[in-house]
């Protein structure tokens, strides 16, 4: 497994590195996820969230694959990195707030990393669509996150609470 994973990286600095490298490397990590192997899929979606940071709006197309995938994922890195693709491409996402509210029920059992990246993904998505239904997420995220041990989840919750108080026309500035 470890050398697989490694191998999975590699595609990953392969695509980052090389820049025409990058649609045939996407193209074999879209492969590795339909594989459906579960460590696989989840180094496979960490590393593609890499090429999607390090080339934004590019591979788009690649959002449907890495979001059906989500019921496989039991590696924090992999939640974490499928969270900040929903939180950061939450307008071109037709069921954000549903993919958001499958990491709700269990948000006090979540590592610290996924506890963060869901806050502030909840927060995009809200700031992104302006609904009722991403509102009544985002609540609930915050809500959660307001009561949690961790100082970090805390602040960070009571900073966004706070920002999304405000009237504000600055707040999808900053969050952005």
């Amino acid at each position: 497994m470890d050398f697989v994973r490694h191998a999975i990286r590699a595609i990953g600095v392969c695509a980052i590195k090389f820049e025409n490298a990058k649609e045939e490397s996407v193209a074999l990590l879209l492969d590795l996820i339909d594989s459906k192997i579960n460590y696989v899929v989840q180094e496979a979606i960490i590393v593609t969230k890499d090429i999607i940071r390090t080339y934004p709006n590019q591979f788009e197309y690649t959002i449907p694959t890495l979001c059906s995938a989500l019921s496989s994922l039991d590696q924090p890195e992999a939640k974490a990195a499928l969270i900040w693709v929903v939180g950061e491409y939450a307008a071109r996402i037709e069921n954000t707030t549903a993919l958001i509210e499958n990491f709700c029920e269990t948000y006090m059992d979540e590592p610290d990393s996924v506890q963060l990246q869901l806050l502030t993904s909840a927060v995009k998505a809200f700031l992104q669509h302006k609904v009722a239904s991403t509102q009544g997420v985002v609540q609930r995220v915050l809500q959660k996150a307001s009561t949690s041990e961790n100082p970090d989840v805390r602040d960070r919750a009571f900073i966004y609470w706070r920002l999304l108080s405000s009237d504000s026309a600055y707040v999808s500035d900053v969050v952005l």
